[in-house]
C-alpha cells in the first residue's frame, strides 16, 4: 500500500512518520525499515536494543560526481527481506519525496523503471510512505496510487505550539474520513532530527500574538452570560417548586357546641304510573285480546345530536283469531305507552305500565279467511 504524508515546514510529518508508523512497524511488528529520515539509531537502540538491526538509512551519494538521492534509481528499491513468520516485506520511508521522484525527472527511462515498481510493489508484499509538502511536485504516475492521504498541519492559528492537526483523506480526491487533534510526545522528539541542516536544536518561531478563543474577550463574556443563566434557570425552577408545596395547616382545638337533632321531612316520591283497568272490557293495555307477533327486528347503534346511542326498532303484527289485522313499528307501541326490551333475535318483551304484557316472538300466523271457509263448510 502507497501512503503520503503531506504537510507544510514544521507541520508535524516527521513526528507523525516516526511516531505512528515506524516506531509501530520496527518495535511492535518487527519489519525492516528503509528511509532517509535523519533517526538517532544511538537512542533507538537504547529504548529498544536490537531493534537497529531492523532499520537501514539511505544518505545521499556522489556517484561519478553527481549527486545520486536516495530512492532515486530503481536499484534503491526490491529489498529481499521477508519477515521470518509472516513473510512481509519492507516499508519504505521515503522524506522529501518530490527530490528523489520528481514530476519531472533528470532520465525519463530510470522515471518510467520507478513507475512500474511502484505499480507492482505489492508483490514483493512492501509498503511504501511517502512525505513530501505538496502533492503536485511528485510524479503524477506514483501519485495516482495513493490510497490513504494524511495531512499534517500545526495548531498555531488556534494558540497552540504543542499540537498538531492530522486529517486523514481517502485518496488524493477522496473525503476526509478522520480528524484528529495531537500533542507532541517528548519522548519522540530524541528518535530523530527535524532540523538536519542546524547542528543545534532549533526552535520555531512561535506566533505570540495569536490569543486562544478562550482567552479572548468575547468568549469570557459568552461563559459568564451562559453561567447567569443557567442559575437564573436553576433559581426559577426551585422557587416554583416551594410555591407548589403548600405549608400543612396548623392544628387548632375546635369546641363543638351540642346542637339538637333536627327531624328529617321525607321528601315525598312521585307515585309510579300503574296500569289500570279501563273501558267496557276492563282492558289493561291497548291490545289486551289481541295475538303480537314479532315480524322484523333491527338493533345497533346510530348517532343523534352527534352523540352515538343504542338503537332497537322493528315490526310487530296484530293478529285477531290468528288473522293479521295490522302491523304496528317499535315507535308506534313507545308512543302507546309500552316499553320493548330486546331479548335476542327473534323475541323481545313488553310492559305497559308496569304491567307485563309477556313475551313477543317472530312467530307470525298460517291461519287465513280460506281455511275459515272450508272449516265453515264441513259444519253440518
Amino acid at each position: 500500500m502507497i501512503n503520503l504524508m503531506l504537510g507544510q515546514p514544521g507541520g508535524g510529518k516527521s513526528y507523525e512518520s516516526v511516531a505512528f508508523h515506524v516506531v509501530p512497524a520496527v518495535v511492535e511488528q518487527g519489519r525492516r525499515v528503509i528511509t532517509n529520515l535523519p533517526l538517532a539509531l544511538e537512542v533507538w537502540e537504547s529504548y529498544w536494543p536490537g531493534c537497529t538491526k531492523l532499520i537501514e538509512i539511505r544518505q545521499p551519494q556522489l556517484v561519478d560526481g553527481e549527486l545520486v538521492r536516495p530512492f532515486s534509481r530503481l536499484e534503491h528499491y526490491g529489498d529481499t527481506w521477508r519477515h521470518p513468520l509472516t513473510g512481509v516485506g519492507p516499508l519504505y520511508v521515503v522524506d522529501e519525496c518530490h527530490l528523489a521522484i520528481p514530476l519531472r525527472g533528470p532520465d525519463p527511462k530510470e522515471q518510467v523503471r520507478i513507475e512500474e515498481w511502484f505499480s507492482l510493489h505489492r508483490h514483493e508484499l512492501a509498503d511504501v510512505l511517502l512525505i513530501t509538502q505538496s502533492y503536485g511536485k511528485i510524479n503524477k504516475a506514483i501519485r495516482d496510487l495513493v490510497q490513504v492521504v494524511y495531512r499534517c498541519k500545526k495548531a498555531t492559528a488556534f494558540g497552540f505550539s504543542n499540537r498538531y492537526i492530522r486529517k486523514v483523506q481517502d485518496g488524493l480526491r477522496g473525503d476526509v474520513v478522520n480528524t484528529t487533534d495531537r500533542k507532541y510526545e517528548k519522548k519522540y522528539f530524541a528518535l530523530y532530527k527535524s532540523h538536519t541542516r542546524s547542528s543545534a536544536a532549533a526552535q520555531e518561531l512561535d506566533a505570540n500574538d495569536i490569543i486562544p478563543i478562550w482567552k479572548r474577550w468575547p468568549f469570557k463574556g459568552a461563559a459568564l452570560c451562559f453561567l447567569f443563566f443557567f442559575f437564573f434557570v436553576i433559581y426559577q425552577i426551585t422557587k416554583d417548586d416551594e410555591k407548589k408545596v403548600a405549608p400543612a395547616p396548623k392544628a387548632k382545638t375546635v369546641q363543638v357546641a351540642h346542637q339538637e337533632p333536627v327531624p328529617v321531612v321525607a321528601t315525598p316520591v312521585a307515585p309510579v304510573e300503574v296500569a289500570q283497568p279501563r273501558g267496557p272490557e276492563q282492558k289493561l293495555h291497548p291490545y289486551q285480546g289481541l295475538s303480537m307477533h314479532l315480524q322484523a327486528l333491527l338493533k345497533g347503534k346510530r348517532f343523534r345530536n352527534g352523540v352515538e346511542e343504542e338503537f332497537l326498532g322493528g315490526y310487530v303484527t296484530i293478529a285477531q283469531n290468528g288473522q293479521s289485522i295490522r302491523r304496528v313499528s317499535f315507535d308506534d307501541l313507545r308512543t302507546a305507552g309500552y316499553e320493548v326490551a330486546y331479548e335476542s333475535d327473534t323475541v323481545v318483551s313488553l310492559t305497559y305500565k308496569g304491567f307485563d304484557v309477556g313475551f313477543v316472538v317472530a312467530d307470525l300466523p298460517t291461519t287465513g279467511l280460506a281455511s275459515k271457509v272450508t272449516t265453515a263448510g264441513v259444519t253440518d
